[in-house]
C-alpha cells in the first residue's frame, strides 16, 4: 500500500509537470505566432509607406508634365495670334509663301486666320490656363511634397503602432509587451530626400515622361525654295524656318517658345549675300521672368519694324547674329521672349528616394527589422496558481525562465520585386519610382537572438 501511494504521488507529479510543460509550450507558440503576425504587419506598413512614396513620386512627374503642356499651350496660342496678325498685314503675303515653298505651306499660313485673338484676348494672369498651371504647382509643393515628408518622418512610428495593435489583439489581458527598441532596424537612413542639385534625377524622369507626348516634342522644320534668286550666291535659296521647343531649363524653369520666319535671300555690295528675316509667328511662355534666355539668339527690346533703318544695318549695329549661316529665328525669338506669358512657379520639388538607389546589391532592395516580445512568468497559466513558482506550498513548479519572463523573437522585411518580369529582360533595381514593395517574414539572425537573450537576462 505504501509503495502504491508513492507511485501514485510520483505519477501525479509527473502529470503536473507534463501539464505545466504543455502550458509553457502553448504559451510559447501563442507568443511566437502573435509576434510573427505583428512583425509581418509592421513590414506591410513599411511596404505601403514606400509604395505611397513611389506613387507620390510618379504623381510629381505627372504634374510637371501637365505644367509643360500648359506652358506649351500658351506658347501655341500666342504663336497662332501673332501669325494671324502677320497674315492680315500680308507681312509676308500668303501668296508669296505658297509660291516659294508650295501650296501646302501657303494654305497652312492662311489657316492662321482661325487663330485670330487666341492670344490677344486670353486672360493670361488669371484665366483658366493660368489657374490650372498654378494649381498643379500648388499640388506638387503643398500637397504631395508635404505628404511624402510626413510619411517618411512617421514611418517608424506607424510601423510600431501597427505592431502594437496586432500584438495586443492576441492578448486581451495586456500580459505581454513588445520591446520599444527593435533588435535590428535598417529603416533609419533608408529613405532620404533629394533636393537642390540632386533633383537632376527627377528632371530626367520628367523629360523621359514628356518624350511620350508629341505635343511637347521639338517643333523644328526647314523648307527651301526651288529656284535661285541671287546671282552672288546661286547655291542658296529662300528659307522657311519653323522652330519650337518646350524645355525644363536648369531645375526650376519651364519655358516654351514657338516661332516661324521667312528668311528672304538678299545681297548688296556692302555685305554680300544675307538673309532678311520676316517673322511670321511667335509665342513664348515660362514660369520665371528673371531667368535669362541666353541659349536663344535674341535681343531684349526689338524694333516693331524697320521703316527707319535697314534690317542688316540694325543687326550689325545691335547684335552678333549671323545673317548667312544662322539656323534660328532670332528676330522672332526676340518678339516671343519680350512678349512672353509669365506664370510664377517653384520648379522641381524635392523628392523621396532610397539612399542607395540604382545599386545592384541586395542590400538596397530590403528594409528589414527584428523585434522581441515578452510575457511575464506571473501571467503564464501553469499549475493551480500563477507566478514564477506555481502552486507554492503544495504543487511546487519552478518555471526557471530568465528574467522571470517568456520571450520570442521575429524578423520581417519589406523587399522590392516586380510582379512580372521586364519585357526588355533587364534587371529591375529598387527604387521609389515604382510601387513594387512587398512584405514577408525573415529568418532571425544569430546575433539578433543573442541580443534578445541578453535583454532577457541570459548570461550565455
Amino acid at each position: 500500500m505504501a509503495l502504491a501511494l508513492v507511485l501514485l504521488a510520483v505519477a501525479g507529479a509527473g502529470l503536473i509537470q507534463l501539464f505545466n510543460g504543455g502550458q509553457l509550450l502553448r504559451e510559447k507558440v501563442r507568443l511566437s505566432s502573435a509576434l510573427d503576425a505583428a512583425a509581418y504587419s509592421g513590414a506591410l506598413v513599411q511596404a505601403r509607406g514606400l509604395n505611397f512614396l513611389a506613387y507620390a513620386n510618379r504623381a510629381l512627374v505627372a504634374h510637371q508634365v501637365a505644367m509643360a503642356h500648359a506652358i506649351t499651350l500658351a506658347s501655341w496660342a500666342k504663336f497662332g495670334d501673332a501669325e494671324s496678325r502677320q497674315l492680315a498685314r500680308s507681312n509676308p503675303p500668303a501668296t508669296l509663301i505658297g509660291g516659294l515653298f508650295g501650296a501646302a505651306h501657303g494654305q497652312a499660313y492662311r489657316s492662321a486666320a482661325a487663330a485670330a485673338g487666341a492670344g490677344r484676348h486670353a486672360d493670361w494672369q488669371s484665366g483658366a490656363l493660368a489657374r490650372a498651371f498654378a494649381e498643379h504647382d500648388r499640388v506638387v509643393h503643398d500637397v504631395l511634397v508635404r505628404a511624402q515628408a510626413t510619411v517618411q518622418r512617421t514611418l517608424g512610428e506607424s510601423r510600431m503602432q501597427a505592431m502594437r495593435d496586432v500584438f495586443a489583439a492576441h492578448y486581451g489581458d495586456h500580459g505581454a509587451r513588445l520591446d520599444a527598441i527593435p533588435l535590428a532596424d535598417t529603416l533609419p537612413g533608408f529613405v532620404v530626400r533629394y533636393g537642390g542639385a540632386a533633383r537632376v534625377r527627377l528632371k530626367s524622369m520628367v523629360e523621359e515622361a514628356g518624350a511620350h507626348y508629341g505635343f511637347l516634342a521639338p517643333r523644328d522644320g526647314n523648307r527651301h525654295s526651288m529656284l535661285p534668286s541671287e546671282w552672288r550666291c546661286p547655291w542658296l535659296r529662300h528659307e522657311l524656318r519653323r522652330r519650337g521647343a518646350t524645355s525644363l531649363l536648369d531645375l526650376d524653369t519651364w519655358r516654351s517658345v514657338d516661332t516661324q520666319s521667312f528668311h528672304a535671300l538678299r545681297s548688296n555690295k556692302w555685305i554680300g549675300c544675307y538673309y532678311r528675316e520676316y517673322p511670321m509667328g511667335w509665342g513664348g511662355a515660362k514660369n520665371d521672368a528673371l531667368r535669362p534666355d541666353d541659349d536663344l539668339p535674341h535681343v531684349a527690346d526689338p524694333p516693331p519694324d524697320f521703316a527707319d533703318e535697314d534690317f542688316w544695318r540694325w543687326v550689325r549695329g545691335h547684335t552678333d547674329w549671323n545673317l548667312l549661316d544662322g539656323a534660328a529665328n532670332p528676330l522672332a525669338n526676340s518678339y516671343a521672349l519680350s512678349q512672353a506669358v509669365v506664370w510664377p512657379g517653384r520648379g522641381l520639388p524635392s523628392f523621396a528616394e532610397i539612399a542607395q538607389a540604382g545599386r545592384a546589391d541586395d542590400g538596397t532592395r530590403r528594409l528589414r527589422f527584428a523585434v522581441r516580445a515578452a510575457r511575464p512568468a506571473i501571467a503564464l497559466a501553469t499549475g493551480d496558481a500563477r507566478g514564477p513558482k506555481v502552486g507554492a506550498g503544495r504543487l511546487l513548479f519552478e518555471t526557471r525562465l530568465p528574467g522571470a519572463e517568456m520571450a520570442a523573437v521575429s524578423a520581417a522585411e519589406t523587399y522590392y520585386r516586380r510582379p512580372y518580369a521586364r519585357t526588355d529582360g533587364r534587371e529591375e533595381r529598387a527604387s521609389l519610382f515604382m510601387p513594387y514593395w512587398q512584405a514577408r517574414l525573415s529568418p532571425v539572425a544569430p546575433d539578433e537572438r543573442a541580443l534578445a537573450w541578453r535583454r532577457q537576462g541570459g548570461t550565455k
